[in-house]
């Protein structure tokens, strides 16, 4: 992601099987721990109502979060200069907006994607 301007990406949650984890957002190292959701550097929503900040779990975060569902589209939107990691999620015909704001968000961040086997999603740049 570019470090002195706003990004924007998109990811489509195609196929879900239960039970599967899923978790997008963004993370700040390029090889992290087997278990990215615990790096430092980690902040991303998860499925149930998981939210993961600095690698610690958050549950019941700030705007309801619920998890993701088969067919969510999320639009996600990271500015390094206010430190704040946005999402809109698409789901049903519904806009709903979510948002991690933290000093401690990487200054050199990446696209993070993680999910199970069997699990299919469309990732692209926003429009």
């Amino acid at each position: 992601l570019h470090r002195s301007r706003p990004s924007q990406w998109q990811v489509e949650v195609v196929h879900l099987p239960y039970g599967c984890g899923i978790m997008f957002g963004i993370i700040g190292n390029k090889k992290p721990v087997s278990s990215s959701c615990f790096e430092i550097t980690c902040f991303s929503w998860g499925d149930d109502n998981d939210v993961w900040v600095a690698g610690s779990l958050h549950q019941k975060y700030l705007g309801s979060w619920d998890g993701w569902k088969a067919g969510d589209k999320g639009i996600f939107a990271y500015s390094p200069s206010c430190a704040t990691l946005f999402l809109r999620l698409l789901r049903e015909g519904d806009v709903r907006e979510f948002y991690i704001d933290n000093n401690n968000l990487p200054d050199g961040a990446f696209v993070h994607l993680n999910f199970y086997y069997g699990t299919t999603v469309r990732f692209s740049r926003a429009v």
